[in-house]
C-alpha cells in the first residue's frame, strides 16, 4: 500500500473507535447546490483530495467555499484565493467528537450541522454532498428532524430505536446512486444535528444498540408516520405485503391529537371527472353514484365504494394529496367534503399517539410493543452472536 494511501486510511479510521458503523447519508437531495461553506465547529478537519492527497488543515471556524466546475470537478477557494479543482473533496475530523457547519450559498439555505465527515463529489451529473457519520451520532440529527425539539426522553428513546432500526435495515437501499440512505422522507429526515438537546443525546446512549426483531431476529420495518385516527393499517393495504408484527390494531393514545382530523373540499363535477377518467367508474349508475358520493369508513378499509371498484385509497390518497387515507365522503351541495382522520399512511407507530402514551406514564419499551405486534427488542451484539450460532 502506498504511503498515502495507508496514512489516509489511519485517518478515516479515527471515527471508528467506538466500532459503530459509518452511514453514508447523502444530504441536501431536494436542491441543486451551486456554491456552499465548509467550516469546522469543534476540533479541526483535514482537506483530503482524490483519496490520498492531504491539502491542508482546517481550524475551527476556518471557512472553505465549494462549488462545482462545468467539468465536473470540485472547486475550492479560501479568502478569494483557490485552493484547486479535484474530482472528489472530503472533509475529514481529527477526533471523534468532531461536527462541522455547512450552508448552501447557491440556493441560500439555513446552516446546518453534522457529525462525522463530509465527502463531496459529482455522481451522474449531480453535485452530490456525503455525509459520513456514525450510526449513533446520525440517530441524533433524525431524533432532531422527525421529532422536534420538545418532547420527553422516554419519546426519545422511542424514536432512537424505531430510527436505529430503520437506518440498518435499509441502509443499501440508495446504493445505486453512490451512499446508503438520503436525508429525505423517503427514508428518515436527517437534517443535521441543530438543538443540541441533552435529552435526545441521552436517549440514543441509553438505548445504545438497541433494535426491532422478528422472530427470525431480522430488522423489522419500523415503520412510523405522524397520527393513526385512532386505528392503524394492516401493512398489505397500503404496500400490498402482509407483515406479521404490522397489524391494524385501535390507537385510542392518538385520539384528539393535532393532526387527528381534517377536512377537504372539492367541486362534485372534479371529483366525478376524477373517477370517470382515471377508472371508468360507472358515474351514470346511481347505485354506483351513491356510493361515491356517500361512503364511510368506521373502520380502515382498502378500496372505495367495495373491492369490486379496484379504487385504491392509497391511489386517492395520493392522487389527491389526502392527508391519509382513513376519511369518509358526503355531500353538501356542489361540493364533495372529505373528512379525514390522522395524517400518514397509518402502517407502524403513530408518533403523536407514541407521545401520548409516554405522557401517560408509558414505557419506551410500552409503545414499541403496543404499536408492533410480537416484536423483540434486542442489542445488536447479541443479534449478532445468535444469527452467527
Amino acid at each position: 500500500m502506498k504511503t498515502g494511501l495507508l496514512f489516509i486510511s489511519v485517518l478515516l479510521s479515527i471515527i471508528f473507535v467506538e466500532g459503530q458503523e459509518i452511514l453514508e447519508v447523502g444530504i441536501y437531495r431536494h436542491i441543486n447546490i451551486r456554491k456552499a461553506l465548509f467550516s469546522p465547529q469543534k476540533h479541526d478537519y483535514k482537506i483530503v483530495v482524490e483519496d490520498t492527497i492531504i491539502l491542508q488543515t482546517l481550524t475551527e471556524n476556518q471557512e472553505v467555499v465549494i462549488s462545482p466546475t462545468a467539468e465536473g470537478k470540485v472547486r475550492l477557494e479560501q479568502e478569494g484565493k483557490e485552493l484547486g479543482m479535484f474530482h472528489k473533496v472530503r472533509f475529514v475530523p481529527l477526533k471523534p467528537e468532531a461536527y462541522f457547519k455547512v450552508k448552501t450559498v447557491i440556493p441560500s439555505t439555513k446552516r446546518r450541522i453534522y457529525y462525522g465527515d463530509l465527502e463531496i463529489k459529482k455522481i451522474e451529473e449531480i453535485f452530490t454532498f456525503i455525509n459520513h457519520v456514525p450510526l449513533e451520532k446520525y440517530l441524533i440529527g433524525v431524533i432532531e428532524s422527525e421529532s422536534g425539539n420538545y418532547q420527553s426522553k422516554e419519546y426519545y428513546k422511542v424514536q432512537a430505536i424505531i430510527s436505529r432500526t430503520y437506518a440498518l435495515k435499509n441502509k443499501e437501499k440508495f446504493l445505486h446512486e453512490g451512499f446508503m440512505l438520503t436525508d429525505l422522507v423517503n427514508c428518515q429526515v436527517y437534517f443535521g444535528k441543530f438543538y443540541q438537546n441533552p435529552k435526545m443525546i441521552k436517549a440514543v446512549e441509553e438505548t445504545k444498540g438497541l433494535v426491532l426483531v422478528d422472530d427470525e431476529l431480522q430488522f423489522i420495518t419500523a415503520a412510523f408516520y405522524s397520527n393513526s385516527g385512532g386505528q392503524t393499517e394492516n401493512s398489505e393495504n397500503v404496500w400490498n405485503k402482509k407483515v406479521s408484527y404490522l397489524r391494524s390494531i385501535k390507537d385510542p393514545f392518538s385520539v384528539g391529537k393535532n393532526n387527528y382530523k381534517w377536512v377537504k373540499r372539492m367541486p362534485k363535477e372534479r371529483w366525478l371527472n376524477y373517477l370517470q377518467s382515471k377508472y371508468q367508474y360507472p358515474i351514470e349508475d346511481s347505485v354506483a353514484l351513491e356510493k361515491v358520493l356517500n361512503f364511510k369508513q368506521v373502520n380502515r378499509k382498502k378500496y372505495l365504494a367495495g373491492w369490486e371498484s379496484h379504487i385504491l385509497l392509497t391511489d386517492v390518497r395520493r392522487d389527491l394529496r389526502l392527508k391519509s387515507t382513513f376519511f369518509s365522503i358526503e355531500l353538501e351541495g356542489n361540493e364533495v367534503v372529505f373528512r379525514g382522520k390522522g395524517f400518514g399512511h397509518g402502517v407502524g407507530l403513530s408518533q403523536e399517539g407514541a407521545m401520548n402514551m409516554v405522557d401517560l406514564g408509558y414505557s419506551y419499551i410500552d409503545v414499541l410493543n403496543f404499536y408492533y405486534t410480537n416484536v423483540n427488542i434486542i442489542d445488536l451484539e447479541k443479534r449478532n452472536y445468535y444469527l452467527l450460532e
